[in-house]
């Protein structure tokens, strides 16, 4: 069954943390509260029985990211992410250091359709630049990926890698900033961990609307 990870992105959110004590859910800090509210706040989170992923997308020179990733360790953190673009150097050293955390490596952001393949002057689609990243996660070693629900049947059937899938909707017509979303119907069976945000705070009763997405989840 996959695990729903709650997306933390704004610290007008934190109050209302507390209603999803007793969940089993993941809480994805970003880099906007991570950077406001700091190491403080993963403690707390995992005080109160959560478990805890960090999203900063780290991606810089090799020795950064490995620095970066050793402090991480130190912070008792479950999930961490990198950006798969930072190429084998940066990705391999990774495996040897990260303890329990589990390493995501992010391929190309939803927000981002075919036509950003253009900006990277790739003659590739979107769908095998993905499919090539998820090929560098595999073989150095990276936990799992991070991807859309269109890419994620693929990499389920060549690469042993969890899956992370944002841009997951109940009503797949509410895109916000996002580009390639999916149902959580369409991906339940290919996603390891589903993200969630908007959907979930947004919604008249949000504790209401997780036990539905956990009750789809189950099914």
């Amino acid at each position: 069954m996959p695990k729903l990870a709650f997306a933390l992105d704004d610290k007008s959110l934190l109050p209302f943390l507390k209603e999803l004590e007793g969940f089993d859910i993941i809480i994805k800090v970003g880099p906007i509260v991570f950077l406001e509210e700091g190491k403080f706040l993963l403690k707390a989170l995992k005080a109160s029985g959560f478990e805890v992923f960090l999203d900063l997308k780290f991606h810089d020179i090799p020795n950064t990211v490995l620095k970066s990733v050793e402090a991480c360790v130190n912070m008792g953190i479950d999930y961490l992410t990198v950006h798969l673009l930072g190429g084998k150097d940066m990705l391999m050293p990774l495996k040897d250091i990260k303890q329990n955390i589990n390493i995501f490596g992010v391929s190309i952001l939803t927000s981002h359709e075919e036509s950003y393949m253009d900006f990277l002057h790739s003659k590739m689609s979107l769908k095998d630049m993905v499919l090539y990243l998820a090929k560098v996660a595999n073989e150095c070693g990276i936990d799992g990926i991070v991807c859309s629900g269109i890419e994620a049947f693929d990499i389920k059937k060549h690469f042993n890698l969890k899956t992370v899938i944002p841009g997951v909707r109940l009503d797949i017509n509410q895109k916000d900033d996002q580009e390639r979303v999916v149902s959580i119907n369409q991906i339940k069976d290919v996603a390891d961990i589903i993200v969630m945000g908007r959907a979930i705070y947004k919604s008249q009763n949000p504790k209401q609307t997780i036990l539905e997405i956990l009750n789809i989840l189950n099914m």
